[in-house]
């Protein structure tokens, strides 16, 4: 049987790749990526990205994670 993913997990398992270190929250892809690796929805991710900017450093803080 095969069991779909989403492209957030699977990015978040590839070595040797880094994220970058500013979330853009109007790319599918990337708010996907970083709402899975941060461990929130994504309306919470662009919550936080509004109140606090783009900056993975800024928004981890902010999240508290």
């Amino acid at each position: 049987m095969i069991q779909l993913v989403p492209v957030a997990v699977v990015q978040a398992s590839l070595s040797g790749t880094r994220p970058s270190p500013v979330i853009d929250v109007s790319d599918d892809t990337q708010a996907d990526y970083w709402a899975y690796r941060l461990n929130v929805t994504r309306a919470e991710l662009v919550d936080a990205v509004g109140e606090v900017g783009s900056a993975v450093a800024a928004v981890r803080r902010h999240l508290g994670r």
